[in-house]
This record gives C-alpha cells, structure tokens and sequence, in this order.
C-alpha cells in the first residue's frame, strides 16, 4: 500500500510599496502573525522613499525574508538616472531618504532581485514583461501586454499601489478569497502597505495559499496620523503626508 504524504498548506504573504511606513507595516506584521499554518513572506520591492522610517522598515522586511524585489525608489537611491522622471514630490523625499540611509542599507538595496521566479508564479515589482521599465499596471486594457506575453500562470505586482485580479480581460477589485486557474493567466496586484491609492486609506496585501491556488487581498486599518506626524516632523513634503488619510 503506498501513502500519500498530505500536502501542507503554506501561506505566502506577498507585500509591496511599504515606503518607510513603520506603522502600516507593524500593522500588517500582527496580522501575518496570526496566521495559522506554515508561512513566509515575499516582498515585491519599495520599501523606501515618501516615508519617515526607511531604516526601520529595510531592516525589518530583512529579517522577514530574504526574497525581495527591487523597487522603483529602491532603484532610486543609489543611482539618480531616474530623477528626471520622477514628480518633485517623490524626489524631495528620495533625496531625503538617501541622505538618511547608511552605506549599509544602500548596499542592501543593491542586491534585491529585479525578478524572483518560484514553480509556476513570478514576483515582480512592476510588470512581468518588463520589469525596469516601471509600466503602472492599472486596468484591464494596460494588464493585457503583460498578461499576453507572461511564461507563467500567475504573477505578483505592486507598483501602482492599487490592488486588483487581472484575469480573462477582467479584474476583480474585492479584498475576498479567489480561486486562480494554472491554465490561464493571472496578474494579482497586491496593492500598497505604506501609501494606498485606490481611494481608501486601508493598507493592502496579499496571502497566497499555493496549495488550493487561491489568494486573498486584505485590506486593514492603521494609524496614519502616526506617520503624518512623523513627515512634518522631518520636512517631507505636505502632501506626502495628507494622502495617506484619503488613500491617493
């Protein structure tokens, strides 16, 4: 008689665009933490710029995993071939960040991966079919040319820090459990943990159970004001700091 082993769930917690936000990604931990079975983390890139707390966060994404995407700001901090295309916004705040970062963390940074390929799934911080080129992947109709020429089944994104399922020319918005097909295609975008855009304030992530091949996105509350305050206290541009209580 042969005995099938049973298969062990494993959560994988995918998380992106943190941005220096301690408070959101502290929030997002004691959720992860509370998670029953085996899991483990990937972090889709960003974890700094906008933010007041870009040491704390690298180190703590650092001691979660060792699979990270390298990000746009990530980038963006040891090489300035991107400042042009960067809103004066965003640069402020880079060029705050870079000043702030030690040796240590710049270099780091440097060795996140611009892609993490794992079984039938892709990890990526922006667009599976070109990644460095930093395409914002928002809708049905600017997912299509990446879902088209993808090798894998599913791929993971942030980027855009609006969270959705792209599949089948569709896209499923709702933070509920969804059953993904390995013989389609499938682009999830995790959303953002530090700095949401989607219109709520609500932190986003996802978990990916990779047995029954479903994934949730979860949204939770945290204390911007928190962070707010923090931002004012260094300086960081004002809006910087007001978008984070209308998620935009």
């Amino acid at each position: 008689m042969v005995h099938k082993l049973p298969f062990i769930l494993m959560n994988i917690i995918i998380i992106s665009d943190i941005h220096g936000n301690l408070e959101a990604l502290n929030k997002a931990l004691e959720y992860i933490d509370k998670l029953e079975g085996k899991k483990r983390v990937v972090c889709l890139g960003d974890i700094v710029g906008y933010g007041p707390n870009p040491v704390e966060c690298l180190e703590i994404v650092q001691s979660l995993t060792d699979k990270i995407c390298l990000g746009n700001h990530d980038y963006a901090i040891s090489n300035t071939d991107l400042d042009y295309q960067m809103n004066w916004l965003a640069l402020e705040a880079i060029i705050w960040t870079r000043a702030v970062l030690h040796k240590e963390s710049k270099d780091t940074i440097k060795r996140f991966q611009v892609q993490i390929e794992e079984d039938n799934v892709l990890y990526v911080h922006a667009s599976p079919d070109n990644p460095m080129a930093w395409k914002y992947i928002t809708n049905a109709r600017n997912a299509a040319p990446s879902i088209a020429g993808m090798k894998y089944p599913l791929c993971f994104v942030g980027h855009s820090h609006i969270p959705g399922i792209y599949a089948d020319h569709k896209i499923n918005r709702k933070a509920k459990k969804t059953i993904l097909s390995k013989k389609g295609k499938t682009i999830v975008n995790v959303g953002s943990i530090g700095q949401p855009r989607d219109g709520s304030p609500l932190l986003s992530f996802a978990v990916f159970d990779d047995v029954n091949w479903n994934v949730e996105i979860v949204r939770l509350a945290y204390n911007y004001r928190e962070t707010m305050a923090k931002m004012r206290k260094h300086n960081l541009p004002e809006f910087l700091a007001e978008r984070l209580s209308m998620g935009m």
